[in-house]
């Protein structure tokens, strides 16, 4: 059973095409029956419409095997006045889902990725933090790579406003347990143990996973470029199981059984 990351791992992070080997390997499960959930951390787009686009570039994904922070976000996000910030998309699909923005007086402050975040920005979310104890991360990656450089990820971002107001926050994304426990669910699984999950992001994705007790798998096509950049900073049993340059070698392992 397979737990299958998007950005940097199915798709590169520069032109939004697929890696080498990584349509394969989506057919491969298919073919073989074998389970498995896409998990990302979508926020630009509402999640029918991210998918299609993911169909769109070959990848044959049926919903049941397709979750996204949109999935669950009512779940976590109940009070309906909300300052979003994001990129320009991010609070178009908020009030599309009925939630209306609100940067006075909010009830909720929610935060997803924007490359071009200033500190004005950052300025306006701790406004915004201060005013209200309903902090909410859309995901929490530790870094967001775009167009081959690395930015400070929704979790970083969120640290540094907790430090700031000193008010803790709520995950609805990767890695946060109810985003992975509601993926569990979708594989009709009853453990995590019996789960490998595959991401690029070691920190974001892979480190929560692993406290779950989910076998992990680094691919080196997305955030991180170096497994040396990551694994000096791991315990023993926090470091992969395995670590793969794209998903075309984590298909060779698949196909010799030993993943």
């Amino acid at each position: 059973m397979f737990f299958i990351d998007v950005q940097g791992t199915l798709i590169d992070d520069i032109n939004k095409k697929p890696i080498a080997g990584s349509i394969e390997f989506i057919d491969y499960l298919n073919e073989n029956n074998i389970p498995y959930v896409v998990i990302t951390n979508n926020t630009k787009k509402l999640s029918k419409e991210f998918l299609q686009f993911l169909k769109d570039l070959g990848f044959n994904i049926k919903e049941k095997n397709y979750i996204d922070p949109f999935v669950i976000l009512k779940d976590v996000a109940k009070k309906r006045k909300v300052a979003a910030f994001g990129q320009d998309s991010f609070p178009k699909v908020l009030t599309q889902m009925e939630y209306e923005l609100e940067y006075d007086n909010p009830e909720t402050l929610i935060v997803s990725i924007k490359k071009e975040y200033t500190n004005e920005d950052y300025s306006k979310m701790i406004e915004c933090a201060l005013k209200t104890d309903d902090l909410i991360g859309m995901h929490e990656t530790s870094i967001y790579s775009k167009d081959g450089s690395r930015y400070p990820g929704v979790g970083a971002i969120m640290s540094m406003i907790k430090f700031a107001v000193n008010k803790d926050y709520k995950v609805v994304g990767k890695p946060s347990f109810n985003f992975y426990n509601e993926a569990r669910k979708l594989l009709n699984c009853d453990n995590f143990d019996k789960i490998t999950i595959i991401s690029d992001d070691m920190m974001g994705d892979l480190l929560g996973a692993k406290k779950l007790g989910m076998k992990a798998v680094l691919v080196l096509s997305g955030k991180i470029k170096d497994a040396n950049e990551v694994l000096p900073t791991l315990k023993q049993e926090e470091k992969p199981d395995n670590i793969c340059k794209e998903m075309s070698e984590v298909l060779a392992l698949l196909k010799g059984r030993n993943l």
